[in-house]
């Protein structure tokens, strides 16, 4: 008897041993692989940095047709805004301008380019016309450094090359440091620009001992990052107790139970993560899902309404403000959600965005009601310490008579929201049959589409400093360019460069008479503008839209038309 319950007790924790092993590796294992992709994104998005900045230099020169005269002070904001960065060259020929991080600007030869493998890749980039990122390689007094270059062409021409330069060991340091706080061995390497193989930039991790890889494109090169737990294929000092405590009968129970426990509250911990979105705490889409379907296969026939909400604009905040002010204002606008509708029914982030909500025991009248209270809240993002106002829009269906089931529901909401979207947005809309076709076949159009076709000229421009915004083809066809960089060239990309220099004072103040203060209002004038090849001038009739844009301010949409001259 006691030899069959040494053996049965025995097997069973052999049994349990190895499962609740085996369920670690795989925790760790996933652990791993995320650990690793966020300090890969965190990596590219360094690298991003890097070749942002260079693509603006680039793009500064080009502007300025060539001329390096304001590229030092350019290059000394750009170092001071973006720390990682050991320097910033413009080369034009044999020559180069050299900005360094807290340094006076420096000219002379360019060093990257006696080198010769520098110069193959130079070269390479510039016959390709791509982005490159070359290194590491050394720069200044001994800096090993990471090389981003971009060549410059001016109207088709090659001009020379914008270089940054970042301290390799400061930009990946602290993720590095991270990584080995959290246990884990780490290899980072890139491709070679040209000849694609493989090379390690740094590495803790033994050969072929990666438990997970992540590989990205970035600057003419592929990179991987491989990493690996230190305690890899060891067995845990956790199981190594409980086959010891497993001898002895009485600590059998109590340690099963502890393991059956442990495993439990960990999966409910696990289930938590798959279920919750990592930024809003709201639920997951996954999770969503499931829950609304579980409610209607048991609530079947009992109305429900399903809406699909996102933010207006929102690339526009993360553009002009930045990616933390965008997760700021995504937080907030979860909870009044959360607020608003989290007694009632449930609420996910569905991506980006854009969220879904499921109201229980709803009928679309009530529905309609509930959200309109929504609408009358005013919600603003905060950014520098100053609130700045945003809007939504939402799209709703009821359930069962418009949709039988959650997808077919979610679909008609969302119908519904691409009608709101092309009616202009900041408002809601209950779904109806027609919305699908037209709704679709008005997003087959879009900017571009209207801005090569319509076939009147107009431009848009900034009240404050007269600065043209965007302009349409039809525009460059009047005023004789080529191309928006010649009409940006040729006007300084100011309105005032539009207007014949003898009519601007008067125009500018009949606009001002007729706009007044208010914040929505059309002015009509008549001006000159004289054309860039034929120096032709062209009486036109103008009728300016003055609008108070939340993230540029007073804005002016104009459109043009010629008339004949007055007599």
């Amino acid at each position: 008897m006691l030899l069959f319950v040494f053996l049965c007790s025995s097997s069973v924790i052999a049994f349990i041993v190895r499962r609740d092993w085996q369920n670690l590796n795989e925790r760790h294992q996933a652990q791993t692989e995320l650990n690793t992709q966020l300090a890969s994104d965190y990596f590219k998005k360094e690298l991003e940095e890097g070749q942002y900045v260079t693509d603006s230099i680039e793009s500064g020169t080009v502007g300025n047709g060539g001329d390096s005269t304001n590229f030092a002070e350019t290059a000394k904001y750009m170092l001071k805004k973006y720390p990682d960065i050991y320097s910033l060259q413009l080369i034009h020929g044999s020559q180069t301008i050299n900005v360094y991080h807290k340094k006076a600007t420096e000219v002379g030869q360019s060093s990257l380019l006696h080198d010769s493998e520098s110069r193959k890749i130079f070269e390479y980039c510039r016959k390709e016309r791509i982005n490159g990122i070359v290194g590491p390689i050394k720069t200044g007094k001994d800096k090993n450094s990471l090389v981003v270059l971009k060549p410059i062409f001016i109207k088709g021409k090659f001009w020379g090359y914008s270089v940054t330069a970042i301290k390799r060991k400061d930009l990946f340091k602290p993720t590095f440091k991270k990584l080995d706080k959290l246990g884990y061995d780490y290899r980072l390497s890139k491709t070679h620009i040209i000849t694609g193989s493989y090379h390690t930039l740094s590495s803790t991790l033994k050969k072929d001992n990666a438990q997970a890889k992540v590989t990205f494109r970035l600057g003419g090169c592929s990179w991987k990052l491989e990493a690996a737990r230190k305690d890899a294929g060891q067995m845990p000092q956790e199981v190594k107790s409980g086959i010891f405590s497993g001898i002895f009968t009485v600590i059998i129970n109590t340690v099963l139970v502890a393991l059956l426990l442990n495993y439990l509250e960990r999966g409910r911990r696990l289930s938590r993560l798959v279920d919750t979105d990592y930024l809003t705490g709201l639920m997951s889409r996954q999770a969503f899902d499931r829950d609304v379907s579980k409610y209607l296969e048991k609530h079947k026939g009992e109305p429900s309404v399903g809406a699909l909400i996102d933010i207006d604009d929102f690339k526009y905040i993360n553009d002009l403000y930045g990616h933390d002010a965008g997760d700021a204002t995504l937080k907030t606008f979860a909870k009044v959600l959360e607020d608003n509708f989290g007694q009632q029914g449930l609420v996910c982030r569905n991506g980006g965005d854009e969220f879904a909500v499921f109201l229980k025991r709803t009928t679309m009248i009530e529905g309609r009601a509930i959200f309109k209270k929504l609408f009358r809240q005013k919600l603003t993002f905060s950014y520098q310490g100053k609130d700045y106002p945003y809007t939504f829009s939402l799209g709703f269906a009821a359930y069962p008579d418009q949709g039988s089931s959650r997808e077919k529901l979610l679909n008609k909401a969302d119908a519904a929201l691409y009608a709101v979207k092309m009616t202009g947005k900041g408002t809601m809309a209950a779904y109806h049959p027609d919305m699908v076709k037209e709704g679709r076949s008005q997003l087959g159009f879009n900017l571009r589409d209207l801005a090569v076709n319509l076939p009147g000229a107009f431009f848009i421009y900034r009240a404050d400093d007269g600065k043209i915004l965007f302009a349409n083809m039809e525009l460059l066809r009047i005023m004789e360019c080529s191309s928006m960089e010649v009409f940006i060239e040729f006007v300084g990309r100011k309105v005032k460069g539009l207007i014949a220099p003898e009519d601007y004072a008067e125009a500018v103040e009949s606009c001002d008479q007729q706009v007044g203060d208010s914040d929505d209002a059309v002015a009509h004038l008549n001006y000159h503008v004289i054309t860039k090849e034929n120096h032709k001038r062209i009486y036109v009739h103008a009728v300016a839209h003055m609008v108070k844009n939340p993230y540029f301010g007073e804005i002016y949409y104009v459109i043009l038309g010629p008339r004949p001259e007055q007599k």
